[in-house]
Order: C-alpha cells, then structure tokens, then sequence
C-alpha cells in the first residue's frame, strides 16, 4: 500500500478553481462634439485668406450720377414752374372777380376756386404783401378785400 498517505502528514491544498475574471467592456474614446464656426462680425472677422491689394483702376472721366442729379434737378424746377403757374392762374382769376364785383370775402374764394379755407386766406394774403388787395376789418365774416 504505497499510496496510502499517513494520516498525520500535512495536506496539500487544494489549488483553487480559476474562474474567468470578467472582460471589461472597452471604454468609447472622449469625443467632443463638433463646434459650429461662429458667423463674421465687426468683432469676429471671417477667417479667410487676405486678397492681394492690387493696384486702384483708373476711374473714368465722367460720371453717371451727376447726369441724374442734373436730370432729378431739372424735372423739380419743370414741376415747380408748372405749380406756380397754376397759383398764378387763380391768383389772377381772384384779382378779376375782385375788379367786377368790387370786393371779395374768403368765402367766396373757396368757392370760386373749391379750395379750402386755409388755401383761401393764404391767397388773399399774398395779393395783400403783392400790394394788389387791401383788407378791410380786422377778423371774422367782416373781414373784406377790395382792390387798391
């Protein structure tokens, strides 16, 4: 009985039983988000190349705004011509019915020329500074214009 082990001999121990240690799962590598490049402003110019300062082309010798402005100037003084010759036309036309009737009210300038009142009087003044009318009464329905 060789194989028999004496019972007062130490024991081996057992070897303990490998169990498999858990993989752990890889860790995804930090990635950060990309960032929106910010828009150009007066504080943040784009970044872009800088072109190359070539040299200034010659400007010609006329201009194409001075003719419009010409043009412009020319079209406002046609119109304003044609405006006070319509003001002069009832200015005159006051003047008559002041020669046939003697007198005029403010009244009866707005309906001989369908104006308004504050159109009416602004005529009449202007025949008095021109020296052609004179007024007579100071305010109100008594106030009168008659030819000097």
């Amino acid at each position: 009985m060789p194989d028999e082990v004496p019972t007062d001999a130490p024991m081996p121990e057992p070897a303990p039983i490998a169990t498999p240690e858990p993989i752990p799962e890889p860790i995804p590598p930090q990635v950060e988000p990309p960032v929106p490049p910010e828009p150009p402003t007066a504080q943040i110019p784009a970044n872009e190349p800088i072109a190359p300062v070539a040299e200034p082309l010659p400007q010609a010798t006329t201009s194409v705004v001075a003719p419009v402005l010409n043009f412009a100037r020319d079209l406002t003084v046609k119109a304003r011509a044609v405006i006070q010759g319509r003001k002069r036309k009832k200015l005159d036309k006051i003047l008559e019915f002041v020669t046939t009737k003697g007198s005029v009210t403010n009244d009866q300038v707005e309906k001989l020329l369908h104006v308004s009142d504050a159109t009416a009087t602004r005529y009449l003044t202007q025949l008095e500074k021109e020296g052609k009318l004179k007024q007579e009464g100071k305010t109100g329905k008594s106030v009168k214009y008659s030819k000097m």
